[in-house]
């Protein structure tokens, strides 16, 4: 079938473009998401800004200064926990900072990938370079290095309560003194090894260097800034589909113009890029006074949760360009300080969970409408033949068990309080476990974003829309009739979903048709 869109390269489907790594400047200020994807993917390589590196050796001057003084200062001088007040010498520095290592590596589950890992390391070094950690400049080198060799700590996701990732940063700082494992050259090897086959050596922690490399949200931050990204593309993947599926239904376009010129935030945005994005999809609207809900305010939904996404992208930012340490060096003295609570990303985070659950109770409706005669004027299921082709009567099911299944991720887990260290650690925000499950919620947004597309597909091949669907709505059709064929008689569906899955959960491919059809708040919102 000819397509009227642009050509998409071949090697888009399957591989990542080779392009040389390009450099990324991290002065603790400005990192981006997108700069941090790029990173983690191995696609740019981090220089330090050197402005940014005085900082450090000042802050790190502050540190120093109170362990020749003997000023109390908790992880330093001082150990951690339920034994802050026991006194660390300065003959037992090293030794101390070892011990902390070893007990807090402890995280336990199935190991993040290593692109989470390296968007960590990126991190804890971006954060240090605010000045406010008091880190040694050698350690910088040495973070650095792991990431240039590619030599990957392998770090597990259960273990932190969301008050700093103490037991999934503790398995990276153990990897870089040579203890825990590492991945390098694709393979799993005891730390020690994997350094050595890098032309690495362990690293040797110095004062307050232990706890830099385990009081830290860097772990969580780094999974939450990179599922951001995935849930900017499942987005716009969505509101294509929605077009789609309007075109099924033979849905009016008259709300998106009431939303643009009547709403308020970024519902007109969203209304306007809807209205210019499907302007050369043709569908006529039915006879029906009015489409049901899940259509007439689908942008309102969706453009309720552009907002959450895009303000949880922000904080994210904020939070990739802070120092989450404690204690802190300001002002050349070093302070406690209560800033390894995430408590502002936390609840963005949950927001945005919520959102995708109304999103996907939506898209479930729309689901359901499709499939309802009385409403679509088509036949019942969207069978060809009604009475003997059942066609999406049973697998509606998968749907409805997929909204269900987003629903409960939505619920919010923050709220759970459990007083640790003999009631000195009496707040947390379980961080980790928030972006574990955002993590699954894409995953099944993903899905129910594919089986939409694939009953909408449906829906259009019987209202013999071929050839009138030239928009966004038209690449989505494009797409799927690569490999989804219309149903004409009952198959094992399960392919199908599948495939509508592959096919439009492609990050390379949603890039490119963004690139199409642009949507600025969108674009400007996941930098």
């Amino acid at each position: 079938m000819n397509s009227p869109f642009p050509a998409i390269p071949s090697d888009i489907e399957t591989t990542r473009p080779q392009a040389p790594a390009q450099p990324i400047m991290v002065d603790g200020r400005s990192l981006t998401i997108g700069q941090l994807e790029t990173i983690a993917h191995r696609r740019g390589q981090i220089m330090t800004c050197p402005i940014a590196l005085s900082q450090v050796e000042k802050a790190r001057h502050a540190v120093e200064q109170a362990v020749e003084n003997g000023t109390a200062a908790y992880g330093v001088t001082t150990s951690v926990g339920a034994y802050k007040d026991c006194v660390v010498n300065a003959n037992s520095m090293h030794d101390f900072n070892m011990r902390l290592l070893r007990a807090h590596s402890f995280a336990i589950g199935t190991p993040l990938p290593v692109e989470d890992v390296r968007a960590a390391i990126a991190l804890r070094i971006n954060a240090s370079l605010t000045g406010h950690a008091g880190i040694h400049p050698e350690l910088l080198i040495a973070l650095h290095n792991l990431l240039e060799r590619d030599v990957i700590p392998e770090v597990r996701p259960i273990g932190s309560l969301g008050c700093a990732d103490i037991g999934l940063m503790g398995q990276i700082g153990a990897a870089l003194v040579g203890e825990g494992f590492a991945y390098v050259d694709g393979e799993r090897r005891p730390a020690l090894e994997a350094l050595a086959r890098a032309g690495l050596v362990p690293y040797r922690p110095q004062s307050k260097e232990g706890l830099v490399l385990v009081s830290s949200n860097a772990t969580s931050v780094a999974r939450a800034a990179l599922l951001l990204a995935k849930a900017y593309r499942l987005f716009y993947v969505s509101i294509a589909v929605l077009g789609l599926s309007s075109a099924g239904f033979s849905a009016s376009r008259q709300p998106w113009l009431a939303a643009k010129h009547t709403e308020s935030g970024l519902i007109p945005d969203l209304a306007d890029f809807a209205l210019s994005s499907f302007a050369a999809d043709k569908w006529s609207a039915s006879s029906r006074v009015h489409d049901p809900l899940s259509y007439r305010c689908a942008v309102q939904v969706s453009g309720t949760a552009l907002e959450a996404l895009v303000h949880a992208s922000r904080v994210a930012r904020e939070s990739m360009n802070n120092s989450d340490d404690n204690p802190v060096v300001v002002d050349g003295a070093l302070i406690t300080s209560g800033r390894s609570l995430p408590q502002r990303l936390t609840l963005a985070l949950e927001n945005l969970q919520l959102n995708i659950g109304h999103l996907s109770r939506s898209m479930l409706n729309r689901i359901i409408a499709l499939g309802r005669c009385e409403l679509t004027g088509l036949a019942r299921n969207l069978t060809p033949h009604d009475g003997s082709v059942l066609a999406f009567g049973p697998p509606v099911k998968q749907a409805v068990d997929l909204f269900a299944s987003i629903a409960d991720d939505s619920s919010p887990a923050s709220l759970v309080n459990v007083t640790v260290a003999d009631g000195m650690e009496d707040e947390e925000t379980f961080l980790p476990l928030i972006t574990r499950k955002l993590e699954r919620q894409l995953d099944l947004w993903g899905k129910l974003i594919a089986h939409e597309a694939f009953v909408a597909r449906q829906a259009v091949y019987l209202r013999r829309l071929d050839g009138q669907l030239n928009g966004l709505a038209g690449a989505i059709l494009t797409r799927l009739e690569k490999e989804l064929l219309p149903i004409d008689d009952d198959r094992i569906y399960t392919l199908d979903f599948i495939a509508a899955e592959r096919l439009l959960i492609n990050d390379q491919w949603i890039d490119h048709l963004a690139q199409t059809y642009a949507f600025p708040i969108w674009e400007e919102g996941r930098r």
